[in-house]
Protein backbone atom coordinates (compact mmCIF):
# COMPACT_ATOMS: atom_id res chain seq x y z
CA UNK A 1 0.00 0.00 0.00
CA UNK A 2 2.72 2.31 1.17
CA UNK A 3 4.86 1.71 -2.47
CA UNK A 4 1.68 1.83 -4.14
CA UNK A 5 0.32 5.45 -3.35
CA UNK A 6 4.06 6.98 -3.45
CA UNK A 7 4.46 5.96 -6.53
CA UNK A 8 1.06 7.16 -8.05
CA UNK A 9 1.80 10.24 -6.57
CA UNK A 10 5.32 10.09 -8.88
CA UNK A 11 4.08 9.12 -12.06
CA UNK A 12 0.77 9.45 -12.32
CA UNK A 13 -0.47 12.38 -10.34
CA UNK A 14 2.82 14.80 -10.73
CA UNK A 15 3.21 14.10 -14.66
CA UNK A 16 -0.01 15.32 -15.27
CA UNK A 17 0.49 18.47 -12.85
CA UNK A 18 3.92 18.73 -14.49
CA UNK A 19 4.85 19.22 -10.89
CA UNK A 20 8.58 20.09 -10.10
CA UNK A 21 10.28 17.76 -7.74
CA UNK A 22 13.53 17.07 -6.19
CA UNK A 23 14.32 13.37 -6.76
CA UNK A 24 15.12 11.51 -9.76
CA UNK A 25 14.06 7.85 -9.75
CA UNK A 26 16.95 6.23 -7.68
CA UNK A 27 16.24 8.64 -4.58
CA UNK A 28 12.66 8.23 -4.94
CA UNK A 29 13.34 5.15 -4.81
CA UNK A 30 14.74 5.01 -1.49
CA UNK A 31 12.34 7.16 -0.29
CA UNK A 32 9.52 5.04 -0.90
CA UNK A 33 11.78 1.84 -0.15
CA UNK A 34 13.04 3.43 3.35
CA UNK A 35 9.30 4.42 4.35
CA UNK A 36 8.56 0.62 4.34
CA UNK A 37 11.35 -0.27 6.05
CA UNK A 38 10.36 1.62 9.09
CA UNK A 39 7.06 0.75 8.84
CA UNK A 40 7.98 -3.28 8.60
CA UNK A 41 10.56 -2.69 11.87
CA UNK A 42 7.43 -1.40 13.36
CA UNK A 43 5.09 -4.89 12.32
CA UNK A 44 7.77 -6.48 13.76
CA UNK A 45 8.21 -4.89 17.04
CA UNK A 46 4.38 -4.98 17.48
CA UNK A 47 4.43 -8.44 16.74
CA UNK A 48 7.20 -9.13 19.56
CA UNK A 49 5.13 -7.21 22.34
CA UNK A 50 1.89 -9.03 21.05
CA UNK A 51 2.45 -12.60 21.51
CA UNK A 52 0.32 -13.05 24.33
CA UNK A 53 -2.68 -11.38 22.73
CA UNK A 54 -2.04 -13.16 19.14
CA UNK A 55 -2.19 -16.58 21.06
CA UNK A 56 -5.72 -16.03 21.80
CA UNK A 57 -6.75 -13.67 18.43
CA UNK A 58 -5.09 -15.55 15.61
CA UNK A 59 -2.41 -18.50 16.51
CA UNK A 60 -2.45 -19.27 13.09
CA UNK A 61 -0.54 -16.50 12.32
CA UNK A 62 2.08 -16.33 15.42
CA UNK A 63 5.20 -15.95 14.14
CA UNK A 64 7.44 -14.53 17.06
CA UNK A 65 8.36 -17.64 19.45
CA UNK A 66 6.52 -19.73 17.01
CA UNK A 67 8.32 -19.81 12.99
CA UNK A 68 10.77 -17.00 14.49
CA UNK A 69 13.06 -16.30 17.80
CA UNK A 70 12.63 -13.84 19.82
CA UNK A 71 16.19 -12.36 19.27
CA UNK A 72 15.49 -13.03 15.37
CA UNK A 73 12.89 -10.98 15.88
CA UNK A 74 15.20 -8.24 17.73
CA UNK A 75 17.58 -8.22 14.95
CA UNK A 76 15.39 -7.82 11.82
CA UNK A 77 13.74 -4.85 13.90
CA UNK A 78 16.95 -3.40 14.51
CA UNK A 79 18.27 -4.24 11.06
CA UNK A 80 15.12 -2.64 9.38
CA UNK A 81 14.79 0.32 11.56
CA UNK A 82 18.59 1.27 11.08
CA UNK A 83 18.22 1.16 7.21
CA UNK A 84 14.90 2.97 7.29
CA UNK A 85 16.94 5.91 9.44
CA UNK A 86 20.40 5.88 7.63
CA UNK A 87 18.61 5.81 4.64
CA UNK A 88 16.13 8.87 5.62
CA UNK A 89 19.23 11.10 7.25
CA UNK A 90 20.71 10.48 3.60
CA UNK A 91 17.80 11.73 2.08
CA UNK A 92 17.44 15.01 4.82
CA UNK A 93 20.99 15.76 3.32
CA UNK A 94 20.42 15.45 -0.21
CA UNK A 95 17.66 17.39 -0.58
CA UNK A 96 19.40 20.08 1.92
CA UNK A 97 17.36 20.35 4.58
CA UNK A 98 18.86 17.80 7.14
CA UNK A 99 15.62 18.75 9.68
CA UNK A 100 13.34 16.61 7.83
CA UNK A 101 14.87 13.65 9.23
CA UNK A 102 12.68 14.27 12.08
CA UNK A 103 9.89 12.41 10.37
CA UNK A 104 11.60 9.68 9.89
CA UNK A 105 12.93 9.11 13.68
CA UNK A 106 9.28 10.73 14.94
CA UNK A 107 7.64 7.60 12.78
CA UNK A 108 10.08 5.36 14.29
CA UNK A 109 9.62 6.42 17.78
CA UNK A 110 5.84 6.40 17.53
CA UNK A 111 5.67 2.91 16.26
CA UNK A 112 8.14 1.61 18.89
CA UNK A 113 6.37 3.26 21.94
CA UNK A 114 2.74 2.19 20.52
CA UNK A 115 4.14 -1.62 20.48
CA UNK A 116 5.17 -0.87 23.67
CA UNK A 117 2.57 0.85 25.64
CA UNK A 118 0.49 3.35 23.62
CA UNK A 119 -1.38 0.39 21.87
CA UNK A 120 -3.27 -0.24 25.46
CA UNK A 121 -4.56 2.97 25.39
CA UNK A 122 -7.78 3.80 24.37
CA UNK A 123 -7.94 6.48 21.42
CA UNK A 124 -4.05 7.14 21.48
CA UNK A 125 -3.10 3.46 19.74
CA UNK A 126 -5.39 4.03 17.62
CA UNK A 127 -4.94 7.54 16.43
CA UNK A 128 -0.76 7.11 16.42
CA UNK A 129 -1.17 4.13 13.53
CA UNK A 130 -3.54 6.35 11.46
CA UNK A 131 -1.21 9.51 11.81
CA UNK A 132 1.63 7.31 10.50
CA UNK A 133 -0.40 6.12 7.89
CA UNK A 134 -0.69 10.07 6.85
CA UNK A 135 2.74 10.65 7.67
CA UNK A 136 3.55 8.22 4.55
CA UNK A 137 1.69 10.27 2.18
CA UNK A 138 2.87 13.23 3.24
CA UNK A 139 6.70 12.02 2.69
CA UNK A 140 6.28 12.94 -1.07
CA UNK A 141 5.45 16.54 -0.64
CA UNK A 142 8.07 17.06 2.01
CA UNK A 143 10.83 15.05 0.51
CA UNK A 144 10.34 15.25 -2.99
CA UNK A 145 7.78 18.52 -4.03
CA UNK A 146 8.56 21.11 -0.76
CA UNK A 147 12.29 21.62 -1.96
CA UNK A 148 11.60 21.88 -5.59
CA UNK A 149 9.23 24.61 -4.96
CA UNK A 150 10.39 28.11 -5.16
CA UNK A 151 8.64 31.82 -5.32
CA UNK A 152 8.47 31.38 -9.20
CA UNK A 153 6.22 27.80 -9.47
CA UNK A 154 5.17 28.24 -6.08
CA UNK A 155 1.55 28.68 -7.62
CA UNK A 156 1.79 25.22 -9.91
CA UNK A 157 3.06 23.67 -7.22
CA UNK A 158 0.61 24.15 -4.58
CA UNK A 159 -2.14 22.60 -6.98
CA UNK A 160 -0.86 19.23 -6.21
CA UNK A 161 -0.42 20.43 -1.95
CA UNK A 162 -4.49 20.55 -1.72
CA UNK A 163 -4.25 16.63 -3.29
CA UNK A 164 -1.87 15.18 -0.53
CA UNK A 165 -3.96 16.51 1.68
CA UNK A 166 -7.59 15.27 0.84
CA UNK A 167 -5.76 11.89 0.34
CA UNK A 168 -3.98 11.78 3.62
CA UNK A 169 -7.13 12.66 5.52
CA UNK A 170 -8.30 10.18 3.81
CA UNK A 171 -5.56 7.00 4.59
CA UNK A 172 -6.10 8.92 8.09
CA UNK A 173 -9.81 7.88 8.94
CA UNK A 174 -9.84 4.74 6.73
CA UNK A 175 -7.19 2.99 9.18
CA UNK A 176 -8.26 4.69 12.34
CA UNK A 177 -11.87 2.93 11.58
CA UNK A 178 -10.16 -0.30 10.27
CA UNK A 179 -8.45 -0.36 13.89
CA UNK A 180 -11.21 0.64 15.43
CA UNK A 181 -12.58 -3.08 13.74
CA UNK A 182 -9.65 -5.35 14.90
CA UNK A 183 -10.18 -3.96 18.28
CA UNK A 184 -13.69 -5.37 17.98
CA UNK A 185 -11.80 -8.73 16.34
CA UNK A 186 -9.12 -8.59 19.16
CA UNK A 187 -11.06 -7.96 22.31
CA UNK A 188 -10.64 -11.28 24.25
CA UNK A 189 -6.67 -11.37 23.41
CA UNK A 190 -6.87 -7.47 24.65
CA UNK A 191 -8.58 -8.26 27.80
CA UNK A 192 -5.55 -10.68 28.34
CA UNK A 193 -3.29 -7.85 28.22
CA UNK A 194 -5.20 -5.20 30.02
CA UNK A 195 -5.59 -3.22 26.99
CA UNK A 196 -8.36 -0.30 27.22
CA UNK A 197 -10.02 -0.26 23.48
CA UNK A 198 -12.98 1.09 22.91
CA UNK A 199 -14.58 -1.94 22.79
CA UNK A 200 -13.13 -3.12 26.18
CA UNK A 201 -14.11 0.01 27.78
CA UNK A 202 -17.15 1.21 25.76
CA UNK A 203 -18.48 -2.21 24.61
CA UNK A 204 -19.08 -3.14 21.35
CA UNK A 205 -22.62 -1.78 20.72
CA UNK A 206 -21.18 2.03 22.00
CA UNK A 207 -17.68 1.34 19.75
CA UNK A 208 -20.22 0.45 16.31
CA UNK A 209 -22.06 3.68 16.93
CA UNK A 210 -18.80 5.39 16.48
CA UNK A 211 -17.55 3.46 13.81
CA UNK A 212 -20.95 4.51 11.87
CA UNK A 213 -20.60 8.34 12.64
CA UNK A 214 -17.49 8.57 11.13
CA UNK A 215 -18.02 6.60 8.65
CA UNK A 216 -21.41 8.68 7.57
CA UNK A 217 -19.20 12.09 8.58
CA UNK A 218 -16.72 10.59 5.61
CA UNK A 219 -19.38 9.57 2.86
CA UNK A 220 -20.71 13.01 3.01
CA UNK A 221 -16.77 14.47 3.19
CA UNK A 222 -16.68 12.15 0.13
CA UNK A 223 -20.19 13.34 -1.76
CA UNK A 224 -19.39 16.92 -1.02
CA UNK A 225 -15.81 16.75 -2.81
CA UNK A 226 -17.76 14.94 -5.61
CA UNK A 227 -20.20 17.38 -6.37
CA UNK A 228 -18.55 20.74 -5.25
CA UNK A 229 -14.73 20.25 -5.38
CA UNK A 230 -14.15 17.54 -8.49
CA UNK A 231 -17.23 18.10 -10.13
CA UNK A 232 -15.59 19.35 -13.55
CA UNK A 233 -14.34 15.58 -13.93
CA UNK A 234 -17.77 13.32 -13.95
CA UNK A 235 -14.88 10.03 -14.20
CA UNK A 236 -13.85 10.66 -10.97
CA UNK A 237 -16.64 12.19 -9.42
CA UNK A 238 -19.02 8.93 -10.42
CA UNK A 239 -15.56 6.81 -9.56
CA UNK A 240 -15.55 8.11 -5.69
CA UNK A 241 -19.78 7.93 -5.21
CA UNK A 242 -19.62 3.90 -6.82
CA UNK A 243 -16.25 2.55 -5.74
CA UNK A 244 -15.92 4.62 -2.85
CA UNK A 245 -19.10 5.43 -1.34
CA UNK A 246 -21.12 2.41 -1.77
CA UNK A 247 -18.86 -0.01 -0.54
CA UNK A 248 -18.34 2.55 2.58
CA UNK A 249 -22.55 2.83 2.62
CA UNK A 250 -22.58 -1.22 2.64
CA UNK A 251 -19.63 -1.30 5.54
CA UNK A 252 -22.35 0.59 7.74
CA UNK A 253 -24.74 -2.02 6.37
CA UNK A 254 -22.86 -4.95 7.22
CA UNK A 255 -21.62 -4.09 10.38
CA UNK A 256 -24.73 -3.37 11.68
CA UNK A 257 -25.00 -7.37 11.46
CA UNK A 258 -22.00 -8.07 12.81
CA UNK A 259 -22.14 -9.98 15.61
CA UNK A 260 -18.68 -12.80 15.62
CA UNK A 261 -15.17 -12.26 15.11
CA UNK A 262 -15.50 -14.01 11.43
CA UNK A 263 -17.91 -10.74 10.50
CA UNK A 264 -15.53 -7.98 12.06
CA UNK A 265 -12.75 -9.79 10.15
CA UNK A 266 -14.48 -9.48 6.62
CA UNK A 267 -15.03 -5.87 7.98
CA UNK A 268 -11.33 -5.26 8.12
CA UNK A 269 -10.70 -6.24 4.54
CA UNK A 270 -13.18 -4.58 2.96
CA UNK A 271 -12.11 -1.56 4.50
CA UNK A 272 -8.33 -2.54 3.13
CA UNK A 273 -10.11 -3.02 -0.16
CA UNK A 274 -11.86 0.47 -0.12
CA UNK A 275 -8.30 2.07 1.02
CA UNK A 276 -7.08 0.34 -2.26
CA UNK A 277 -9.59 1.95 -4.80
CA UNK A 278 -9.42 5.31 -2.75
CA UNK A 279 -5.56 4.97 -3.58
CA UNK A 280 -6.50 4.45 -7.15
CA UNK A 281 -8.51 7.00 -7.42
CA UNK A 282 -5.55 9.29 -8.27
CA UNK A 283 -5.39 7.83 -11.70
CA UNK A 284 -8.63 10.09 -12.52
CA UNK A 285 -7.68 12.74 -10.81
Amino acid sequence: MILLIQYLFKYFLFEQFDIQVALDDLHFFLLAISTCFIAIAGYIVNDMHDVKADIINKPEKLFVDKKITRMMAQNLFIGFNAIGLITGMYLSYHVGNTNFFIIYLLTSLLLYQYAKYLKKNILVGNIIVSSVVLFCILMVAVFDVGPATNNYNFESQKSVFGIFLVIGVFGFLLTFLREIVKDIEDIEGDKAIQAKSFPIVLGIDKTNTILISVTVFFVASLAYLSYFVFDKSLYLSMYLLLLVCLPLLYFIFKLTKASSKKDYHQLSGLLKIIMLLGMLSIMLV
